[in-house]
């Protein structure tokens, strides 16, 4: 069968592996890999995969001695139920195709990132010893192979102590267009304040970070993939490759009297939530089943928790709250099926013509073997969407302590159990208010809806919307409790009177009892507990989504007021 001209450069004629002729096509988002037949029936489909699953296209530059064929190698991720796997096919390209396979090669790297610059070059971190020790093997055997797959050029470092990739990035050169972190998320922890504590930390902080699942707690894979998908190895590392940067809120938080500041983008804890992070960690083998134990245990004992709380709430009304975040998920949902052909790529932008015909040149720990893009990026990574008061790159601006005022709503949990707030009172709901007599179970302060798989607490809580979600668990009968953990995963606890809710821009905490409840958490690691003040910073750090939102949970496609 004579070679067929290529149609608008999405088709190109191939020789397939078993000499017969083929067809590579893109079209409505999918790539397919065709046999033809000779005697006129219909191709054979090969290979198909969507465009965002196809992870790279390669043409080798010089022919084959004795074909004079050019090799074109195709990499992608094979969907099989809801596991992927890395796919290679091989296939040959005519002298006579040789003028259009560049053009084809284009369109097939332009919709396959749509928007978003490949060959990242990615700083790559990797704890060997989180979660069950097996970081290094997975690494290994599936994180590699899929970023050399893709052309991506890796710089693997593995931590050897606590803190170790915090002295890494902020020491580290910002060459990079993405942090990798192979761990849980202590090491995403250790990034963000390894990136705050630079002299450039603004500029620093505009390098997104991406988890891979290798920890025992991973609560930023639940909040990118949802509850499924939280292991999802390959789905992780095509997020890595492909996701845009999504800004996210984190929180400053200042100890005094010793006037020492901490960063969180997860939690913070107090009472209960700290006997979960600190006293199950022994179980960590166990996975997200540990914190279900722990919290078993700490509502049999229903124990106070002392302490005075100063709360700027912005907002309390939870069927309002509810009512925003699901009218934000319909949106976020409704241009789901959009290709992000519009969001910024990592670093300067790159010529594209450039990109889709050249390949990474650069040293580094993975190098493609033959590549056909490549990006000349220096590292600025500029983005429009950044903190809305830094206007330079220099260190993070100093915070001073709060002073709350008679606006700041006060909660006193003691033996007399009483609360106030003065003078100004924000819109609540009937059932959202702090009540006289009310005891303190726990306070869990959140900037992203899960903490674990099985606990979804702050389900109405959004990214990058400059507030963090404040629970404050009151002493209620063992049974409500217990019953409650049945909710808990879908953020159906949301709804229980006794959990009192609260969107904050800062809040202050002061221990009563320092003796009988010494700590506190930020992110799962503890703390001495004096006294704290902790106040948003919005949308200072980034991480990398595939749909630029975090996974919309079940909670929030529910259209009822209070379902």
């Amino acid at each position: 069968m004579p070679a067929r001209a290529i149609d608008n450069h999405q088709d190109l004629p191939v020789i397939l592996h078993n000499d017969q002729r083929g067809l590579l096509t893109i079209e409505d988002g999918r790539l397919d890999v065709l046999q033809l037949s000779k005697d006129g029936r219909p191709p054979k489909r090969l290979l198909t995969s969507s465009v965002r699953n196809l992870l790279r296209v390669r043409l080798a530059s010089t022919p084959h001695q004795k074909t004079g064929h050019h090799r074109l190698d195709i990499h992608t991720l094979l969907e099989k139920g809801s596991s992927l796997r890395l796919s290679t096919m091989h296939v040959l390209v005519e002298e006579a195709n040789m003028k259009e396979a560049p053009l084809w090669l284009e369109t097939a790297m332009r919709a396959a990132y749509a928007g978003v610059q490949p060959f990242r070059r990615v700083l790559l971190l990797v704890n060997p010893v989180s979660g069950k020790g097996k970081a290094r093997a997975t690494v290994k055997e599936q994180v590699l192979p899929l970023l050399e797959a893709a052309g991506c050029i890796v710089d693997l470092k593995e931590t050897q102590h606590r803190n170790h990739a915090l002295e890494i990035v902020e020491s580290m050169s910002l060459d990079y267009d993405v942090i990798a972190t192979a761990s849980g998320d202590g090491l995403v922890y250790e990034v963000i304040n390894g990136l705050a504590a630079r002299s450039d930390a603004k500029k620093a902080m505009r390098i997104p970070i991406a988890p891979i699942p290798t920890g025992s707690a991973n609560a930023l894979c639940i909040n990118l993939f949802g509850v499924k998908d939280t292991f999802n190895i390959q789905l992780a590392c095509l997020n890595l490759i492909k996701g845009a940067p999504l800004p996210i809120d984190l929180a400053s938080v200042l100890f005094l009297p010793s006037n020492r500041r901490q960063l969180c983008f997860l939690a913070v804890a107090l009472g209960l939530m700290v006997d979960l992070d600190i006293g199950t960690e022994h179980l960590r083998w166990m996975g997200d089943m540990r914190f279900v134990l722990g919290f078993i245990k700490g509502i049999a004992s229903s124990k106070i928790f002392k302490c005075r709380l100063r709360l700027k709430v912005v907002e309390d009304d939870k069927v309002e709250m509810a009512r925003k975040a699901r009218e934000a998920a319909r949106a976020d949902l409704r241009i789901l099926e959009v290709p992000l052909a519009g969001a910024k790529g990592l670093d300067k932008e790159r010529d594209g013509d450039e990109a889709a015909k050249e390949g990474p040149s650069s040293e580094g720990a993975v190098k493609a073997e033959e590549t056909d893009a490549e990006g000349d990026g220096d590292g600025d990574t500029e983005s429009s969407v950044e903190h809305p008061e830094w206007t330079d790159d220099g260190p993070l601006d100093w915070v001073e302590p709060l002073q709350p005022d008679d606006t700041w709503l006060v909660i006193d949990s003691t033996t007399t159990r009483t609360a106030s707030r003065p003078h100004i009172t924000p819109k609540a709901s009937a059932d959202g208010a702090w009540r006289n007599g009310d005891g303190m179970l726990y306070m869990y302060a959140g900037l992203m809806p899960w903490v674990s798989r099985d606990l979804n607490q702050w389900p109405v809580a959004r990214p990058g919307e400059g507030m963090i979600d404040v629970v404050i668990q009151s002493i209620v009968p063992r049974s409500t409790l217990v019953g409650a953990i049945t909710s808990a995963e879908t953020g159906g606890a949301y709804w229980l009177e006794c959990q009192h809710y609260y969107k904050v821009s800062a809040f202050v905490a002061e221990n009563l009892d320092p003796r009988a409840q010494p700590h506190f958490t930020i992110d799962g690691e503890a703390f001495e507990f004096s006294s704290y003040h902790v106040e948003v910073l919005p949308r200072a750090a980034r991480v990398l989504s595939l749909d630029g939102r975090f996974f919309v949970s079940d909670f929030l496609k529910k259209h009822d007021q209070k379902e």
